[in-house]
């Protein structure tokens, strides 16, 4: 499907003599610039690296959860799925306020990222806040879409209690991230990000899970703990350091 759509989007682009079309004036351009790729790599080789582990951490998490049969392995799924329809706006968010603030930093205009990064704390807070609410208040009805069995469902109705708030705090700290990887500074929102999962999440939904009476619960605390590490971690780089540094944009 994906080339099919790739030959008709370049037959279509060509039939319309449009500007994106792949023609002479755009082969020309198809060379190797090693200083743009020295970059792309700087910048793309940590974030690779942080989804790398992320990936590698939801395997140790599930492997905690099955420790508590099917049932909690159902609800976990489920879980994941409703709290993705969160996630998603607060990530989507992350990507705007890093193209915004990359462009304000490309037109030596650094005083704005302020107003960029208010504005994108304020879109998370309230639509996230929104969808929280919403998935609260008719939370037994979306989960009866996915579940019909009902230890399953009081399980999954317990975890997405614990979890679902903290998303508000994963949001905010994305936009701080998005904002410094915007400039250029990738390593160490990447480091704070896998520190949060790897010396708190994963640590944390261990030790609960296995010898404190939370049991299946415990996994699920791992979350909001992590979110508000990451958050705390997050803004305080971008107090102490970030903003103290000559914020310059990338390509002169």
């Amino acid at each position: 499907s994906t080339i099919v759509t790739f030959i008709v989007l370049m037959v279509y682009l060509r039939k319309r003599n449009h500007p994106l079309q792949f023609d002479k004036t755009v082969r020309r351009y198809l060379k190797m610039d090693k200083e743009l790729l020295v970059l792309l790599l700087r910048l793309g080789i940590p974030s690779s690296i942080n989804m790398i582990l992320v990936s590698l951490s939801e395997i140790a998490v599930i492997s905690f959860v099955n420790h508590y049969g099917s049932n909690a392995t159902a609800a976990y799924g489920v879980v994941n799925q409703v709290a993705s329809y969160v996630q998603m706006p607060a990530v989507s968010l992350g990507i705007a306020v890093s193209i915004f603030a990359a462009q304000s930093i490309g037109a030596n205009e650094v005083d704005r990222l302020k107003q960029v990064i208010r504005v994108g704390i304020w879109l998370n807070y309230i639509i996230g806040g929104v969808l929280i609410t919403l998935i609260y208040v008719f939370s037994h009805q979306i989960l009866a879409l996915f579940l019909t069995e009902k230890d399953t469902l009081y399980i999954a109705h317990r975890l997405l209690m614990i979890t679902l708030w903290s998303y508000l705090l994963f949001g905010n700290a994305q936009i701080f991230s998005a904002t410094m990887r915007a400039s250029g500074t990738v390593l160490w929102p990447t480091v704070i990000s896998i520190f949060a999962i790897w010396g708190v999440e994963v640590p944390v939904a261990f030790v609960l899970s296995h010898y404190t009476k939370l049991e299946i619960l415990g996994v699920w605390v791992g979350y909001p703990a992590a979110f508000a590490t990451s958050l705390l971690l997050i803004y305080g780089y971008y107090q102490f350091v970030w903003k103290k540094k000559q914020i310059t944009r990338l390509i002169q």
